[in-house]
This record gives C-alpha cells, sequence and structure tokens, in this order.
C-alpha cells in the first residue's frame, strides 16, 4: 500500500512545462517599467499568452527557469544598461539560450536605451554594470563564460529591435507584428520521445479528411491523465494547421486555472482568446469592420482551427466559443479532456477519440528512452524493467517518471527504487491522476472508493456482475449504474469487451484514500 509521505528521492517533475505563447525577460528590481506595460499590454490586445516575472515570488524563481521558460514558444529579451545588474537576469538569459539551441525557442531581442554593440562586446556601461555583478557575486569562471557567450549570441539575433522612450510606440507594433508572425509559424513544441503517437495522429487525419468540407467540425481527445492527450493534440495541430486560415492553440486551461488561480481567472484566459480572435477578424475577414460591435460575425467568413487543451469543467466549455455557429466553413475544433463531459451533446460534439493506454512495444521503446536514452533497452535489465512496466500499467506519465529516476543507476539501485515505489509514489505521478477523483461528486467518489478498494475482486467481471453485487451489498441500482457510468466517463474505469478495468496506478490511489477518508464498510 502506498504512503504520501514524500521519499526525496521521489520528487519527481517528468518534464512537465506551463505553456505560453511569450515570455518577457528584463531587468527584475524594474518589472513595472513604462516601456514593459506598453509592450505587454499591446501583446496582450493581439490575443497573445504572456508572461511577465513580476507575477513571481523570489521563492518562485526556479519555476520560471523549469516550466514557463521552457514552456514558451517565444522569448523577448529586454536589454537595458542596468540588465545585468543582477544575475538573476544573466541566469535567465543563459536559459533562454539554451533553449534556443535544443528546442529551438524564438529569441526577440530589443535594445531600450542601450547600443546592441555595448551588449555584445560587454562595454561601456552595460558592460561596467555587468563587471560590478560578477565581482560581487564571486561567479565562478565558467559560468562567466556561459553569461558572456549568451549575451553575445542574444546581441547578434536578427532581428533585432532598437527603441527609446520618443520611438517606443511605432517599436512596439513592430515587435507585436514580428512576434505574432513567429507565432504564427512556428510548430509547437512536442515530447522529446512521442513515442506511439503517429498511429493516433493517422487515425485522427483519417477521421477530419471524411468529414464534410463546408462544415465545422468538433472533436473530443478524451483520456485519463498522463495518457498523452495534449501530445497527440500538439503533432495533429502541426500536422494539419497550415490549412487553416486562422489558427489557434490554447494551452493549459487545467494547469493555468490551479496554478494561477488570481492571475488567470477562467474570464482573462477567455477574453484572450476573444481578443485574438478579433484581431483575425481585422487581418483575414475581407471586407468586414474589426471595429464594429459586431465584429465576432466577422469570425464567421474564416477557416479556423481551435484547440481547447485539458477542459476540465463543463463551465469552461459554456465560457469558449465551442458551437458549430462560431466559426466558418471548413473549420474545426478540437478539445483535450478527461472527463467525457454531458455538455458534448448539447455542443454538438461530432466525434469522442478516446486515447488508451500503449500497448507492450510502445511501453517499451518509451521507458528505455527515458532510462536508457535509447529506443531499445539494456538486455540484462529485462526482469526489472517487466517490473517498472507492470508498475507503469501503459501510462506514458509513469513509464517517463519511473525512466527518469532510475537513469544512470545500477541493478542494485534498480531493486531498490522499484521495491520503494509499493510505498513512496512519484508525486507528481500521483498528483495529475488524484485530479480526476477530486474532481468527482461525494456519492460518486465514494462508489469510486469502494470499486477500487475491491478493484481486486471486480478486476474481469462483466458489468452486470459488478452491478448486482453492489446491489446485494445494499447499494441502488440506479444510483450504481449512474456512479460507474460517471467513473467511465472521468476515466476512473473502463469496460473492455464487457470487463471490469481500472488502471493499476488508480487503484493504488484509491486503495489508500479510502483508508483515510471513506466511511464506507465493504459488504
Amino acid at each position: 500500500m502506498f504512503s504520501q509521505n514524500q521519499d526525496p528521492e521521489f520528487t519527481f517533475n517528468p518534464h512537465r512545462t506551463i505553456m505560453y505563447d511569450v515570455y518577457i525577460s528584463f531587468e527584475p528590481h524594474y518589472p513595472s517599467h513604462p516601456f514593459i506595460s506598453l509592450l505587454s499590454g499591446a501583446l496582450k490586445r493581439a490575443g497573445v499568452h504572456l508572461f511577465l516575472d513580476n507575477y513571481m515570488k523570489p521563492k518562485s524563481k526556479d519555476l520560471i527557469l523549469s516550466s514557463v521558460i521552457k514552456g514558451s514558444r517565444v522569448s523577448i529579451v529586454v536589454f537595458t544598461t542596468d540588465f545585468a545588474c543582477t544575475t538573476w537576469s544573466l541566469k535567465e538569459l543563459e536559459k533562454i539560450m539554451e533553449y534556443r539551441s535544443s528546442r529551438g525557442q524564438q529569441v526577440v531581442p530589443v535594445f531600450y536605451e542601450v547600443d546592441p554593440k555595448e551588449v555584445f562586446n560587454q562595454s561601456g556601461h552595460f558592460g561596467e554594470a555587468l563587471l560590478a555583478t560578477l565581482a560581487r557575486t564571486s561567479t565562478n569562471q565558467a559560468k562567466v563564460v556561459s553569461y558572456m557567450t549568451a549575451l553575445k549570441e542574444a546581441a547578434a539575433i536578427s532581428p533585432r529591435f532598437l527603441t527609446n522612450f520618443r520611438d517606443r510606440s511605432k517599436t512596439i507594433d513592430s515587435i507585436v507584428g514580428h512576434v505574432t508572425s513567429l507565432l504564427d509559424s512556428t510548430a509547437l513544441f512536442v515530447a522529446e520521445h512521442p513515442v506511439g503517437v503517429n498511429s493516433h495522429v493517422q487515425d485522427l487525419i483519417q477521421l477530419l479528411d471524411n468529414k464534410k468540407s463546408d462544415s465545422v467540425f468538433i472533436m473530443a481527445i478524451w483520456g485519463m491523465g498522463g495518457i498523452g492527450k495534449t501530445t497527440v493534440a500538439k503533432v495533429l495541430y502541426n500536422q494539419i494547421s497550415h490549412n487553416f486560415d486562422v489558427r489557434k492553440f490554447v494551452p493549459d486551461i487545467d494547469e493555468r486555472m490551479e496554478d494561477f488561480p488570481r492571475r488567470w481567472p477562467l474570464g482573462i484566459i477567455e477574453e484572450e482568446l476573444l481578443l485574438f480572435l478579433k484581431e483575425q477578424v481585422a487581418t483575414k475577414a475581407c471586407n468586414f469592420d474589426s471595429t464594429s460591435v459586431i465584429w465576432w460575425e466577422g469570425i464567421r467568413c474564416v477557416k479556423v482551427l481551435l484547440v481547447l487543451d485539458n477542459v476540465r469543467s463543463e463551465k469552461e466549455l459554456e465560457v469558449f466559443p465551442v458551437t458549430c455557429e462560431c466559426f466558418g466553413p471548413g473549420s474545426i475544433i478540437i478539445i483535450t479532456t478527461r472527463t467525457k463531459h454531458d455538455q458534448f451533446n448539447e455542443i454538438g460534439i461530432n466525434h469522442v477519440y478516446r486515447l488508451k493506454e500503449m500497448d507492450y512495444n510502445e511501453c517499451v521503446e518509451l521507458f528505455s528512452q527515458s532510462a536508457f536514452k535509447k529506443a531499445t533497452p539494456e538486455r540484462n535489465y529485462a526482469d526489472l524493467i517487466n517490473r517498472a512496466l507492470e508498475y507503469s500499467d501503459g501510462l506514458p506519465l509513469a513509464l517517463v517518471a519511473v525512466g527518469s529516476v532510475l537513469f544512470e543507476k545500477g541493478r542494485v539501485e534498480w531493486e531498490s527504487v522499484l521495491e520503494r515505489l509499493k510505498r513512496f509514489p512519484l508525486q507528481d505521478v500521483w498528483q495529475v491522476l488524484r485530479k480526476s477523483i477530486d474532481s468527482l461528486g461525494y456519492d460518486m467518489k465514494q462508489m469510486f472508493l469502494v470499486l477500487a478498494y475491491l478493484s481486486h475482486f471486480f478486476i474481469g467481471m462483466d458489468q452486470n456482475d459488478v452491478t448486482q453485487i453492489l446491489q446485494k451489498a445494499g447499494c441502488d441500482v440506479v444510483v450504481a449504474l449512474k456512479a460507474i457510468k460517471g467513473l467511465e466517463d472521468h476515466s476512473l474505469l473502463s469496460f473492455e469487451k464487457d470487463r471490469f478495468r481500472m488502471h493499476r496506478l488508480i487503484q493504488d490511489i484509491g486503495r489508500e484514500m479510502y483508508l483515510k477518508e471513506s466511511s464506507i464498510k465493504p459488504q
């Protein structure tokens, strides 16, 4: 049985990123600079999903480096004479240039009242500030070289934007135009090893090819947390987006609501999308006045690809423009979700594509990429690999997580880690899977806890037998059937060929929760 007490070695983040369109890097002691305020405002009005680090407290700075910069498609670096006054700006730039090299991230350098040559050569007032910072912080030589290299590389990027107080408005217009052009042409970054994804994408492309060309098609990609819905949606988006007049991927709706509840209420995410669509009306909808109070009519004239990633509640479906009447002929709306919502019928979902666990060969390849950094595993680890695969039960998130923990460890350490997994869950995997459980209503949650606690008994039974057993235990048949249907919709159980199935990790989490939370005594 798992314990939620956290083992330090099991604090693992399996490449989790928070995806933004743009990250702005600026001198941290002056985040409210008028130029930054004007630039961020102009980007938001263009519908750009933006991150500014003045929202982050110092203790959260690691989150910026590990998730926000990595998860941004474009980084704007605003150089000033004081940019190098702190090592934090230099660390940010170093990380940005690293992701430019490793992930193809776009970088836009802006020089505000500073000469690009001073940044490139580390000379003048800029160079003096840099040397003072390095002397004050006792930075080692290797890090000094890394910082200087990052400064040189960033200063040499073209195009670059030079501005000052007088001409900032004109420059901001140019920056926004350049950034929106980059976002329109830049492919979304997909997982490092998208094993098994292409077969799903080809299935979906075939499905889309068979739709009526003059209709609006709405599709949901549905499956349990960590199954790869976002990865499939990104690859599909990259492959078909060139066929559309307007394209928009709204990322991580669930994560944004959870991580920044005050900064990112649902209304602001909605406003961001609507601002983007309104901007598109101005440029893509012929003969339509985007300043009109009925500008929304204009978007019905264009062919749109819209992806709403990680939709968690029906409230979000009500807020976002998810109906066949919203966009022009040939438009496609794709929703990724772990819950098959009742509202799917109301909004006219044309197809629900269920994403299932990986098969054995896909599991071996993905796990090997994570544990050995190659597609084929080490033969002398075969018995231990099978234990890791049994634990992960075909879930990509778990396969990557377990493999990363085992990377560069010997057999003895593998034995120890796999044994400890029985007591200490990988926290990030646990948290992702628990979200579906925590979203349940009281009655449905109590039913889940019982089914999970007794899952070893129910596994393999047909649905009628499960219902009859629950009825004999005193549960109302209608209530039981409704709860089971709801748990299926939440991706917490399934009936494969009419046989009860629950993912192994979901079983473990449910049993642990049952012992701590449930007041129901199994009969």
